[in-house]
């Protein structure tokens, strides 16, 4: 196959939906013979991930607030959400095939301008928002998932991601599901714990996962646990907020650590490693045993939070936003007291789960598959107007813009 494939994920860090769409396009490369191109910054994570791969491929600068040039390419692979940024800013052939991935459950309502300042709130309150004070656009959005996932434009990561939007821009978006992945791990899986008594946060402090985050090393390091002590890999708008409310406690704060040696550090240290989403799988794939939270706005006391081990997750489940009286799992206690007698055997089935549902060849299998199938163009995003905000929405960004000197 000689399939041009361009990603576009311009950032300098690596973490999140970059380092996933970076992580798959290589799997798609050696598997199935895509060529690459990259959109992203001098330098950016993509960018050096990409090389530090030896894989060979085409790069486009990105200019903040400059066009996008599509180039050659006859697909396309975003997040759903880096996708708002091509209305009037997307330039070449918009016949290319477009793929996006919705990443996370909130990213299609970011396409409201307002949506910045309801982050916290409900999904019923968000909901509400959308239908009473922008219809049209509302509509917009519900239109292009709609027709995204029927043709292969769309996908979802998990069937949380898909149920959430359903039910703001819905009913009746066809559930076109691919779980996320980590790259394939050059360590592991881990043969014993260390018992070192140290367990790991993975991810940023930020948004949905900064009160999970605190609940659960309270939770964590309470008296007779086996847990002695908390290192945080991770930085995020949270940080200082959580080191004022954890003070006192063992926890240690390491802030971004490069992939590299993010695996070296949990695979030599961490007793578990706890957290949401693809920070979690980083993990499990290590051969660690793997501790899921769900996110929520809410204030959390330790003896509310919520956990549960990877491997008794639903296929493909990486964790929520809920309220807190709805998060999954069951009390931290029960799974210590779990880990304190078979850490080893919570540590194999979570890396038997990542590998049958988040291996990286499984998941650039999947995709493959969405994109032969898939006929949904990047003209026909852009006809769709899920993206354009319309004049209201267009003087709420420029706003929005000057008040957080937010550009992209």
């Amino acid at each position: 196959m000689n399939t041009r494939l361009q990603v576009i994920a311009p950032g300098r860090q690596a973490g999140g939906a970059n380092l996933l769409l970076a992580r798959t396009a290589v799997r798609l490369a050696r598997r199935h013979g895509y060529r690459l191109s990259l959109v992203d910054f001098d330098d950016g994570a993509t960018r050096a991930a990409w090389t530090d791969a030896g894989i060979p491929f085409e790069f486009v600068r990105y200019e903040v607030g400059g066009s996008i040039a599509i180039g050659q390419a006859e697909v396309v692979l975003v997040s759903l959400l880096g996708a708002r940024m091509f209305p009037a800013r997307l330039k070449g052939d918009l016949r290319a095939k477009l793929l996006a991935w919705c990443t996370a459950p909130q990213d299609p309502f970011k396409f409201l301008p307002p949506a910045y300042f309801f982050n916290a709130c409900p999904w019923s309150a968000k909901r509400a928002l959308a239908r009473r004070l922008f219809p049209a656009h509302t509509a917009r959005i519900g239109r292009f998932l709609s027709e995204g996932a029927r043709r292969g434009g769309v996908v979802f990561m998990d069937t949380h991601c898909h149920e959430v939007n359903d039910y703001l821009f819905g009913p009746g978006i066809p559930a076109a599901l691919i779980p996320i992945c980590t790259a394939e791990p050059a360590l592991g899986p881990r043969p014993v714990s260390p018992a070192s008594g140290k367990a790991y946060w993975v991810g940023r402090i930020a948004d949905f996962k900064t009160e999970p985050f605190v609940a659960m090393a309270q939770a964590l390091l309470r008296s007779g646990a086996p847990i002695r002590e908390i290192v945080v890999i991770g930085d995020g708008d949270g940080l200082a907020a959580a080191q004022a409310r954890l003070a006192g406690l063992p926890i240690r704060w390491l802030g971004y650590v490069a992939p590299a040696r993010l695996d070296a550090e949990l695979f030599a240290q961490a007793e578990l490693v706890f957290g949401h989403a693809t920070a979690l799988l980083e993990a499990a794939k290590l051969g660690i045993p793997s501790l899921l939270v769900d996110g929520t706005y809410d204030r959390l006391a330790a003896d509310e939070v919520r956990a549960e081990w990877l491997h008794r997750c639903p296929p493909g489940y990486v964790g929520k936003i809920v309220s807190s009286t709805d998060l999954a799992g069951r009390p931290v206690a029960e799974c210590l007291a779990e880990l304190r007698a078979d850490a080893g055997g919570l540590a194999r089935a979570d890396h038997l789960h990542w590998a049958r549902h988040h291996h990286p060849d499984l998941v650039a299998d999947r995709l493959a598959e969405a994109i032969a199938r898939s006929d949904y163009t990047c003209a026909d995003f852009l006809a769709s107007g899920a993206a354009a905000p319309g004049f209201v929405g267009r003087f709420l960004d420029a706003v929005k813009a000057r008040l957080f000197r937010r550009r992209y």
